[in-house]
């Protein structure tokens, strides 16, 4: 139990007092034997059992009433209605606040959202608590700020919503870092977080190692989660999958793939989009039936004027320099940070390829990459593919490449470095087993002797879902299980299986990568390896969406995740550094924190649209056990919350205590008073 002052506690043995009192009121008389008495003793003999317990009852009475009076000068605190907080008074409290679009909802439309909650009650907790040493934590900045006052919470701008996702596991060693750095007698740690999967990572294995750090802090430290995981029903959010310009003679037309998402699903409803470009404005409607709907290929005819109007540029009979940014939105419901997307859109730019290749590399197969890299989907796309030696790729500008078909030994030294800033800003590499494998690695991941396969080999499974081998938007599939194959290269170290012989071994791996994509594909195009080219379609396939994934940080229109380092612009929209940039479009935001909140970006001609990450709209919510499991060992306790709630997560107590004692201190009284003996004269009339 808590209690603000707890050095009155010390008063307890008083609790004692009746018995001892009791007990010396028994010294002070002698029994002395009187025959005239002993009969009266007697007759009262029936009696003794309630007379003893009615004692017993004063006893304990008065004792609870001495306790009462104790605990209520101790100020004792509880956790609302359910159970009181335990753990010590803390001189500092460390709040971690995630501040993702999931936490804007609200419990109905309009309401207070589950982070308006989260900050008003903790803000009344630390106030009753009388923390001495307040420090915040945003899941945005993840740095420490110390607050003034309990109340700053609510005015603090890093406690605003954002349209980026949580990081827990960096928040947690943001907050080891700060107890590290500033040791106190004690400290708690409040976590406020709607349990969110992919804000969580409940199996990221940094939490093995923050455990760690907590439990060898040399003071005491608490961790309490307010857990805000009620789901909203009836919350819709909308999205755009896709957004591409296309020339129509000397106008644009712009192509929108919607979709809208909701967490149950319940009755069928009409869905009305607004989408907002420049002055102008349309509507459409979309039918949601289950959990998502999509509007694919949705064409808005625009000309130069429009886009001039949009904040793009129009570039008068050159299609070549349209862009423009529109905004798709739905009405209000519980959670404002998912009703609107806004969107960069403009005419797509060149298809550039690198294919590299060593001297030893089959001339066959570097043909055929050069290919499918070449020849784009449409006609009115632009491609462009060169071929270079792995020695030279240092020296060249990989700036507006989307993708390198690497068909050679893994890069070492300056082409690893350069591949790995490459990947690092978005672009996407599929490595190619060379005809002698080497020891190199790279991202984890290393060639091994090639084996053959005499009949060849078909893929055993592939993921249809997802990446590169994914069934086309109609739902076929490609028929990667018609391939054959016969020679692969063993690939060895730790990724993710996109195809799989049907020994089991990988045919293709996607490495582990936070922004690019990294493919290892066993086997080459060239005829002794497979069939890969005279069947084309699943490498083309693969090619081409590697470039689609590759160009969307390449040219003037880009989309970007709120949070993530933007291409280009990383000063700018990352930190606030640059003042070229400038917002064009959404709610205002913090100068430091452009790229962390939704809206459109522009800077010499470039347009950045920034919106929620994809897994916002559709993330799991962490259950309680898994949460009891990453913070197994230390002392935790969780509280579930509700957007809106009025109740606080901390209360005095005292008051309940007062009560026990009044009423302790009546039935005390009405058991000491005498009993009511019978009318005498009654009695004798009775007799007679």
């Amino acid at each position: 139990m808590t209690f603000l002052q707890p050095w009155l506690l010390v008063a307890l043995p008083l609790v004692a007092l009746p018995v001892i009192i009791h007990l010396i009121n028994q010294q002070r008389f002698q029994s002395v034997q009187w025959a005239a008495m002993m009969f009266l003793l007697s007759a009262k003999a029936l009696s003794r059992g309630y007379t003893r317990l009615r004692q017993w009852l004063i006893m304990l009475l008065r004792m609870a009433a001495v306790a009462a009076a104790i605990l209520a000068v101790s100020r004792p605190l509880s956790q609302g209605w359910l159970a009181l907080a335990g753990g010590d008074r803390s001189s500092t409290a460390i709040v971690l606040f995630d501040r993702s679009p999931s936490m804007s909802q609200a419990a109905t439309a309009g309401g207070e959202s589950k982070l308006a909650t989260a900050r008003r009650q903790l803000a009344s907790a630390l106030e009753t608590l009388g923390t001495s040493r307040i420090v915040l934590i945003d899941s945005v900045s993840c740095a420490p700020q110390e607050l003034s006052a309990p109340r700053a919470l609510e005015q603090s701008p890093q406690a605003e919503p954002a349209a980026a996702a949580a990081d827990l596991p960096l928040l947690l060693q943001a907050a080891c870092d700060e107890l590290g750095a500033n040791a106190s007698a004690a400290g708690t740690i409040w976590i406020c977080s709607d349990q969110r999967a992919n804000d969580w990572k409940p199996s990221d294995g940094a939490w093995s190692a923050i455990r760690d750090a907590i439990a060898k802090q040399p003071q005491s430290v608490r961790l309490t989660l307010l857990g805000y995981t009620e789901p909203a029903a009836d919350n819709l959010a909308v999205r755009v999958t896709k957004a591409t310009l296309e020339p129509r003679g000397k106008s644009w037309e712009l192509l929108l793939d919607i979709a809208i998402r909701r967490q149950s699903d319940t009755a069928a409803v009409r869905v009305p989009v607004q989408i907002e470009l420049g002055p102008a404005r349309s509507a459409v409607e979309i039918e949601l039936t289950g959990t998502e709907a999509v509007l694919a290929g949705h064409a808005i005819p625009i000309d130069a004027a429009a886009l001039a109007a949009a904040g793009g540029t129009g570039g008068g009979d050159d299609p070549k320099q349209a862009n423009g940014w529109a905004r798709v939105s739905i009405p209000a419901d519980s959670n404002p940070a998912d009703n609107d997307f806004y969107i960069a859109f403009g005419t797509p730019p060149v298809r550039r390829a690198l294919v590299v290749a060593d001297s030893q590399a089959d001339p066959e197969a570097r043909r055929a990459l050069e290919l499918v890299a070449g020849i784009p989907p449409d006609k009115l796309l632009r491609a462009n593919v060169e071929t270079m030696a792995p020695d030279a790729l240092a020296t060249v500008p990989l700036d507006d490449v989307a993708v390198v078909l690497w068909l050679a030994p893994l890069p070492e030294a300056g082409s690893a470095a350069a591949v790995g800033r490459f990947v690092d800003r978005g672009g996407q590499v599929i490595f190619l087993p060379p005809e002698s494998p080497t020891p190199a690695a790279f991202r984890g991941i290393s060639w091994q002797p090639w084996v053959e396969h005499s009949p060849p080999l078909r893929p055993g499974s592939w993921r249809a879902d997802e990446g590169l081998l994914a069934a086309t938007l109609a739902g076929a599939a490609l028929p990667v299980g018609s391939l054959e194959l016969r020679r692969t290269c063993g690939i060895a170290g730790e990724g993710t299986p996109l195809a799989v012989l049907p020994d089991g071994k990988p045919l293709l791996v996607r490495a582990a990568s936070d922004r690019g994509g990294v493919y290892f594909l066993a086997t080459t195009p060239a005829a002794r390896d497979s069939d890969l080219a005279a069947n084309g379609v699943v490498l083309y396939a693969v090619v081409q969406r590697a470039i689609d994934a590759g160009l969307a940080v390449v040219g003037n229109a880009r989309q970007v995740d709120a949070g993530a380092s933007v291409p280009g612009a990383k000063d700018a929209l990352a930190i606030g550094g640059r003042e070229d940039w400038r917002q064009i479009a959404g709610p205002p935001t913090v100068s430091n924190e452009a790229g962390s909140h939704p809206g459109v970006y522009a800077s010499q001609g470039r347009l950045v649209a920034v919106n929620r990450p994809v897994a916002e709209d559709a993330a799991e919510v962490v259950g309680d056990r898994q949460i009891e499991t990453i913070f197994q060992g230390l002392s935790f306790s969780r509280f579930e919350q509700k957007a809106g709630g009025l109740g606080a997560i901390v209360e005095e107590v005292w008051r309940l205590f007062l009560v026990a004692l009044i009423v302790a201190l009546v039935v005390e009284g009405l058991l000491c008073l005498p009993r009511r003996l019978p009318d005498r004269r009654r009695a004798g009339e009775a007799v007679a």
